[in-house]
């Protein structure tokens, strides 16, 4: 959302509310806002203003759009488990101690559950999509809707940013995940920006925000892939790949940090 959006948005709702409650109260403070057909106007005009910086409340006509799909073909903890079945080339698993399989499994299941959550919110805008395609939605209700999912989104990619490789893992395993964990920030971050495209469209109807919206989607797809095989190499060398042979047992302390 640009900042003439925010501004009218903003200014909208600060008289669109100040209109509602000099309405029900009588009446305002400010001489001007003591009768009811100014609190009236107040709340038009902020109405007015409110869907000038969002989205108007009409409907496209069925059919019109031809929306791009922001659900994952593929859940990523399924796509992840697929991938291990035939895993890409990795060097021959090395000694693993107890605790670092224990502190990878642990990242890994945070790591899938921040992206599942943002795969979540992603899986839900197709029904809005659906809804303001086939005119059961306006373009108004659409476009809260979408906003909401992206910063669904947002809040789910800010829970996977605060997270790092363990400590206790090797240097080149560690640089590894960082490496993987760059990909799916980067994939998350370009599906976000075609759910912030979809919300713009509901607003201008613009046809360029659907071409965007399906470029930043192929991006972040192809992103979240390579993420996920950078992920599976490390899995595969600590002979956690579910066809990846056990690695021999280690004894003593680690000594990767």
């Amino acid at each position: 959302m640009d900042v003439l959006q925010v501004v009218l948005t903003g200014l909208g709702l600060v008289a669109l509310a100040l209109g509602l409650i000099g309405l029900a109260a009588g009446g305002l403070d400010a001489l001007v806002f003591r009768t009811r057909p100014r609190l009236t106007l107040l709340t038009a005009v902020g109405l007015g203003l409110l869907f000038l910086g969002a989205a108007p409340p009409t409907r496209v006509a069925a059919g019109e759009q031809d929306f791009p799909d922001p659900s994952p073909p593929v859940p990523v903890g399924r796509a992840l488990g697929q991938m291990e079945q035939s895993p890409p080339p990795a060097a021959p698993a090395a000694a693993v101690f107890p605790e670092q399989t224990e502190a990878f499994r642990q990242w890994e299941n945070s790591l899938l559950a921040a992206y599942e959550a943002a795969e979540q919110a992603l899986g839900a805008v197709p029904a809005v999509l659906e809804g303001l395609a086939a005119g059961r939605l306006d373009r108004f209700t659409a476009w809260v809707h979408l906003g909401r999912y992206s910063q669904d989104v947002k809040q789910a990619h800010l829970a996977l940013h605060d997270l790092t490789p363990p400590s206790i893992l090797n240097l080149e395993h560690q640089h590894q995940l960082k490496d993987a964990l760059k990909d799916l920030h980067h994939s998350l971050a370009n599906q976000r920006a075609a759910v912030i495209h979809l919300q713009r469209h509901a607003r201008t109807l613009n046809p360029r925000d659907l071409e965007a919206a399906q470029q930043f989607l192929a991006q972040g797809r192809v992103q979240r892939q390579r993420g996920l095989e950078r992920l599976v190499r490390v899995k595969v060398q600590l002979g956690l790949g579910a066809s990846s042979p056990a690695p021999a047992s280690a004894a003593g302390p680690p000594a990767g940090r």
